[in-house]
C-alpha cells in the first residue's frame, strides 16, 4: 500500500465523510475485515455483530439483540462502542480499531422471525485515521477509475515493484486457454500485452489478465475482450495486443493497485518540480 500522508486523511475524510460503503464479499476482501470479530460493546457487555455498511461518520451493523441489550443502551444513554477487526498482510495479529458511537436507529432484518436487528449508529467523533484510510483508499479508487481510466502507467522493473507485481510476465486466459504474455501497460480501463503466437484471430474474443500479487501470493483475475493486435517487426511467434477491460467486473483490489500508483505520482512531480 501507498504511503498515505496527514493531508491524505483529511482529503478523505472531507471529500468522502458521508459516502457509505456496503460491505459485500468483494469489499470485505479488499479491505481484510474480519467478519466474526466485530463487536458492539455496552456497559461492559457485547454483542457480536456483521458490518451492513459504513462511512467516516455512521455505520449500519446487523446483529441478534434482547432485552439485556436495550436495558444497557438506555442506560448508558444510546452511547456505545463499535469494535472493528481487520486482518494486516504485513502482520499476524488484526487491527483492532474502537469507535464511540451513538445509537440512531433500529430496525429489524430479514425475516420476521431471524431474531436480526438492522442498528445504525453516528459516530459521535471522528474516527482514527485506520479507518479513513481504509474507506478513502476505496472511494479514491472508484472514483479515479472513472476520471483518470484511460491514465497509462508505463511498465518496467521499478513500476513493477512499486506496483507491489510478482513480475511482468504473466499467463493470461484466451476463450480459458492459458497464453505466456509480457505486459506493456496497463490502466483502470485496459492493457497492452506483447503476447506469444499467432493474435490477428483473437480480436473480439474474452480474456482473462492474471496479476499475481508479490506481497500475499494472490492472483488478481480482470475479465475483458481483446480489441485488436499490432504485428511486430520481424517477428511472426509475437504480436501486440490490446485489451479493453470489463469495467463493471473491474476488481477492487485493481483499482487499488492502480490507484496506489497513479495518486503517487502527483506528488512525486511537484516535489521534483519543486528541486
Amino acid at each position: 500500500m501507498a504511503l498515505i500522508t496527514g493531508q491524505q486523511i483529511s482529503n478523505y475524510y472531507q471529500q468522502f465523510g458521508e459516502v457509505e460503503i456496503s460491505f459485500n464479499k468483494e469489499v470485505i476482501r479488499a479491505t481484510g475485515l474480519q467478519t466474526r470479530n466485530n463487536l458492539l460493546k455496552c456497559k461492559g457487555e457485547y454483542w457480536p455483530c456483521f458490518v451492513y455498511s459504513t462511512s467516516m461518520r455512521t455505520a449500519k451493523i446487523v446483529a441478534s439483540v434482547k432485552s439485556d441489550f436495550f436495558n444497557n443502551v438506555k442506560e448508558a444513554n444510546n452511547l456505545v462502542l463499535l469494535q472493528l477487526s481487520f486482518k494486516q498482510a504485513d502482520k499476524t495479529s488484526p487491527l483492532i480499531l474502537r469507535i464511540s458511537a451513538k445509537m440512531a436507529g433500529l430496525t429489524s432484518y430479514g425475516e420476521a422471525n431471524s431474531g436480526l436487528s438492522l442498528i445504525t449508529l453516528a459516530f459521535t467523533q471522528r474516527p482514527s485515521d485506520d479507518l479513513i484510510i481504509i474507506l478513502g483508499r476505496i472511494l479514491e479508487s472508484n472514483l479515479n477509475s472513472k476520471k483518470r481510466r484511460e491514465e497509462r502507467i508505463i511498465i518496467n522493473d521499478l513500476v513493477i515493484r512499486k506496483l507491489g507485481l510478482k513480475s511482468k510476465n504473466i499467463i493470461v486466459l484466451i476463450e480459458n486457454i492459458p497464453r505466456k504474455a509480457l505486459i506493456r501497460d496497463i490502466s483502470f480501463s485496459g492493457s497492452k500485452l506483447i503476447i506469444v503466437g499467432l493474435a490477428k484471430f483473437l480480436v473480439n474474443k474474452a480474456i482473462i489478465l492474471r496479476l499475481e500479487i508479490e506481497e500475499t501470493g494472490t492472483s488478481l483475475n480482470i475479465p475483458g475482450k481483446v480489441l485488436r493486435f499490432e504485428p511486430i517487426e520481424n517477428r511472426k511467434d509475437i504480436a501486440s495486443i490490446a485489451i479493453q477491460f470489463d469495467e463493471t467486473k473491474l476488481p477492487i483490489e485493481y483499482k487499488l493497485l492502480v490507484n496506489d500508483y497513479i495518486s503517487q505520482k502527483k506528488p512525486e512531480k511537484a516535489k521534483s518540480e519543486q528541486s
